[in-house]
């Protein structure tokens, strides 16, 4: 049904988001590589669970679990590049790791639909042990890297603020749009998100050893890289829901055409990823940031005018501006990100940086459904929407002009 449907997309965003941030200060703690190879270990368990589910109770239970376990592996592989890749190749190392992102992001959802409508739903869990079963193997070839030293006890206090305050965010921007869900409840899981991240920053300035490291948010550039990813994650993530219910619902395209118009955004991404990692290892990481929230600005800009009678090149080039702008970004606002931490906090930093692109996601799409009510929202509609969306691009702008140039050497 439509609401067990919405359960299993919200369950795995809500655990994906809360959780990211506990999977890097445990790695940070007992091992990287340990709980890198564990959240592999966990997601491939449980997406055979969701491959043979009976029920679609078990299903919801084990996209939760795979949620949780990606959450462990994320960070956790993102601080390893950090500790092992040296400072004048780690752009370029971010790069790489961005532009296979985007070549999957790409390739998933066509063979998930190919998978479908040939084999059943079941089998795009299945085809997923073809990736799983080398990344495994290829895992426990890295390095063992080295863990903090343990000499206070765990913060469970600040784990359960944490993950009690994200989940209830996150609950807060999508419960309102799922079926019967009482309206209230929005409110009430906002208000309890703030109070529980207010408790986290009083606990947290107190604890001797918070679970999350208020300092990392007065580090120099880790602020404005957590801005800009929220910020142009909101456009991109956005763009791509709502593009193709304006072309079905006005414009008449099919599927196929819409998908090849998509297409524009995701094949330069790709090609300018790597380009991005390079350039912020030899001109530093501001200026390809900058240039590349410039670009997705220029590139949200036409559709504050959008029209049904477009021809589709008057589409495409706004798209591969924005595509090219978010490659060219990634890598330097990413690596910038991680390095300001300390390395012992490298996976804490990078578990923070992946919830901040998921709430980006996550508030954009609630935006949309706010923004684009009824069964085929008017064209004005639309472009109050796009609007919104070239605010949040200028906005990411400004936030990428704070990046530092270079960081001291002794961070780098």
């Amino acid at each position: 049904s439509l609401a067990w449907g919405s359960w299993i997309v919200t369950s795995y965003l809500i655990a994906m988001a809360a959780v990211q941030p506990l999977g890097g200060a445990l790695g940070d703690r007992y091992g990287r590589r340990r709980l890198f190879l564990i959240g592999l270990t966990l997601f491939l368990v449980s997406t055979v669970v969701a491959a043979l589910s009976w029920r679609i109770e078990v299903l919801l239970v084990a996209r939760t679990v795979q949620a949780i376990s990606g959450a462990a592996a994320i960070p956790n592989g993102t601080a390893l590049v950090r500790s092992l890749v040296p400072s004048e190749r780690r752009g370029r190392a971010f790069g790489n790791v961005g532009a296979a992102i985007a070549i999957a992001a790409g390739l998933g959802p066509p063979i998930g639909g190919i998978l479908t409508a040939v084999l059943g739903w079941r089998w795009i869990f299945a085809a997923n042990l073809l990736l799983l079963a080398p990344a495994l193997v290829l895992g426990c070839r890295l390095p063992t890297d080295s863990s903090a030293p343990r000499t206070r006890g765990f913060d469970l206090r600040g784990t359960g603020l944490l993950a009690s305050g994200i989940v209830s965010l996150v609950l807060s921007l999508t419960i309102w749009r799922l079926p019967d869900a009482p309206f209230f409840l929005s409110p009430a899981f906002g208000l309890f998100a703030a109070g529980s991240l207010l408790a986290l920053v009083r606990h947290s300035r107190r604890s001797p050893n918070p679970l999350l490291n208020l300092a990392l948010f007065r580090a120099r550039g880790f602020t404005p890289a957590v801005a800009t990813v929220l910020l142009s994650n909101l456009v991109m993530y956005t763009l791509l829901l709502s593009l193709p219910l304006f072309l079905t619902a006005w414009g008449l395209w099919d599927s196929a055409h819409i998908g090849l118009l998509l297409a524009g955004l995701s094949l330069p991404t790709i090609v300018f990823s790597s380009l991005g990692g390079r350039l912020s290892d030899s001109l530093g990481r501001r200026a390809p940031a900058v240039v590349g929230m410039t670009l997705i600005a220029l590139g949200a800009f036409p559709f504050l005018v959008v029209d049904p009678v477009w021809l589709w090149l008057v589409y495409l080039v706004p798209l591969i501006f924005i595509g090219a702008g978010l490659g060219l970004s990634m890598a330097p606002v990413q690596t910038t990100a991680i390095e300001t931490a300390p390395s012992s906090q490298a996976g804490q930093a990078s578990g923070l940086f992946s919830t901040m692109r998921y709430l980006g996601s996550i508030l954009g799409s609630s935006v949309m459904a706010a923004v684009l009510s009824g069964a085929t929202p008017p064209v004005t509609h639309f472009r109050i929407l796009y609007a919104t969306l070239f605010v949040s691009a200028c906005s990411a702008t400004i936030a990428a002009l704070r990046l530092p140039t270079w960081l001291d050497k002794s961070a780098r």
